[in-house]
Order: structure tokens, then C-alpha cells, then sequence
């Protein structure tokens, strides 16, 4: 089982891009692969409340980044961060985790599974808060500053008018990092943060390889077209069995024919929002899809 480290600025193992950001944070706690913190790192950021296409497009680069020998950072909150930690594992990459409390006090409560396997896969979670200390705003906003120091550059897939993924951003301009992000269409609420950043410079990517080529250091390979093909197929699993009696109490209700969220409100004995989260968490690890008209469980093409 791996220990839990402190790290100081002063010390060797400290990230050097983050000892160069303004107010870096003077120590870490740390738990897992450290040789990680200097590795060449991408974050990848997005909202919480996010959508299925974004989903999608959080998978599509992280598994892009990590056939390039990216390191995938993000802050293990739902939504776009659990998708991008959640791909990068699935693909055997390396990615950091970047957390607004304590080691030791896991925030939010669904991915304590998700931080073990973080470090059991040679991952690493690094906070700069005591292990014991709880989650609260002010942490997130402060931690996002770390998210953005630790990497070469960040990749924002979704952000809304106001939101800790558009501050994340600024601070990442602030610290003169590179910025990239995905165009959206001028109604989508989900990306009128994207569409800002590019008005303001943000660079407009649509594959791995636009990231890779604004970094002279780094030389982009080629991707099999085997891998290519599969990338347009990450939601055609085989329906799974799920193990998580919590989880199975929402997911035995998803059948091959859609279910509405009302429907499934009115056959478990769950509130609106704990379902919301048991259908976002189904829905990353590939057991349902969102449709139309509502969820769907995923079958295997033949």
C-alpha cells in the first residue's frame, strides 16, 4: 500500500513548473507515483454538470494524449474530471489527480473508489491541504490553481458563462500557460466558456495532435488506424454486470429500450439528485447511455 509523502517546495520531487507559478503552495501531501509530478503533463478541465458529447470528447483526447506519453491531470470532481481520469486508467496511462481536501477525507464520496485506483494504477493524488481537512468552495477554487501550474498547458472541453473551469482557465493564462480548447455552437450553453477563451486566444484543437505540435520538445506519433476506428466506438460495450448495489439499485431499472429520469424516479425510493449522480457515474463507466428519450442500457455491436 503506498504511504502518504509530504513534499516541500524546497524539495527535489516539488513540480517544477508549479515552484514558478504565483503563490505555489509551499508543500504537498502526496500518495502514489511522484515521479509523475514532473512528467509532461496536460489538464484536462471541464464542468461537472456536463454533457453527453462532452463526455465523449473528454474520452476521445484523453486516449489520444495517452498513446503520446501524456500525463492526464484533473480534479477528480464528476462530470468531465472523472471522465478524464476514468479514460486515462482504462487506456493504462498515468494521470494526477489534483484534490480540494485532505488525503483523507475524500470529496466527492462516489469517487473514493476512483482515488484508490488512481494509485493502485500508478497514478498519483496530491493536495496542498492537511489529510484530515474537509472539502469546501473556497479549496476548489484554490486548488484549480494547481490543476493548471502542474501541466504544460490545459485542455478545456466544456465550460458554462460562469464557472470554476473558466477560473482555472484565467489562471492558466495567468501563469503563461498554453490554453486550448474545443469549439462549441453559439446556443450551447455547455461551451460558451470555450467560445470565450478563443475570442481571447485559446488555441482551437480537434485532435491530440493540435496539442502536441505547440510543444517543440514533444514529437507526435502516428496512431494505428486500429485505435483510430475505436475511438469513434468507446460507447459500444457489452452491458456489464454491475457489482455496486447502490449503483444496481438505479441500473436494474435501464433496460434496451430508454427510460426517462422520471420513470426511474417513480420506481426507486431515491431523490432526483441522488439518481442525476448514479446516472453519471453508469454512464463513465459504460453501462447506460443517454438518449432522447432517456437512458439506455449499452449492448456490444455484433
Amino acid at each position: 500500500m503506498k504511504k502518504l509523502e509530504v513534499i516541500t517546495i524546497e524539495d527535489r520531487k516539488y513540480p517544477k513548473s508549479l515552484r514558478n507559478i504565483k503563490n505555489p503552495p509551499v508543500k504537498l501531501y502526496v500518495k502514489g507515483n511522484t515521479e509523475l509530478l514532473n512528467s509532461n503533463i496536460i489538464s484536462i478541465i471541464g464542468s461537472r454538470s456536463c454533457s453527453e458529447n462532452g463526455i465523449k470528447l473528454t474520452k476521445k483526447f484523453a486516449k489520444e494524449l495517452v498513446y503520446q506519453d501524456i500525463t492526464i491531470a484533473s480534479g477528480m470532481a464528476v462530470g468531465i474530471d472523472t471522465a478524464a481520469h476514468e479514460e486515462t486508467l482504462k487506456q493504462n496511462g498515468k494521470t494526477i489527480a489534483v484534490l480540494g481536501n485532505g488525503l483523507k477525507n475524500i470529496f466527492p464520496k462516489e469517487n473514493i473508489e476512483l482515488f484508490h485506483r488512481i494509485i493502485n494504477q500508478g497514478g498519483l493524488v496530491i493536495s496542498e491541504y492537511p489529510p484530515k481537512e474537509k472539502a469546501n468552495s473556497n479549496h476548489f477554487l484554490e486548488r484549480n490553481r494547481i490543476v493548471s501550474g502542474i501541466a504544460l498547458g490545459v485542455l478545456v472541453i466544456e465550460a458554462a458563462h460562469r464557472s470554476g473551469t473558466s477560473v482555472t482557465a484565467k489562471l492558466a493564462m495567468e501563469q503563461g500557460k498554453k490554453i486550448f480548447a474545443l469549439p462549441h455552437e453559439i446556443c450551447d450553453l455547455h461551451g460558451v466558456g470555450t467560445n470565450r477563451l478563443i475570442k481571447k486566444g485559446a488555441k482551437v484543437v480537434t485532435t491530440a495532435q493540435d496539442i502536441i505540435n505547440e510543444f517543440p520538445l514533444l514529437t507526435y506519433k502516428s496512431m494505428p488506424k486500429s485505435k483510430l476506428r475505436n475511438l469513434t466506438k468507446e460507447s459500444e460495450f457489452r452491458r456489464k454486470k454491475c457489482t455496486n448495489k447502490k449503483y444496481n439499485e438505479i441500473y436494474k431499472f435501464i433496460k434496451e429500450k430508454p427510460i426517462s429520469l422520471e420513470e426511474i424516479y417513480q420506481k426507486s425510493n431515491k431523490d432526483i439528485s441522488e439518481i442525476n449522480q448514479i446516472l453519471l457515474i453508469l454512464e463513465l463507466e459504460g453501462y447506460i447511455k443517454k438518449k432522447a428519450g432517456g437512458y439506455k442500457c449499452i449492448l456490444e455491436k455484433k
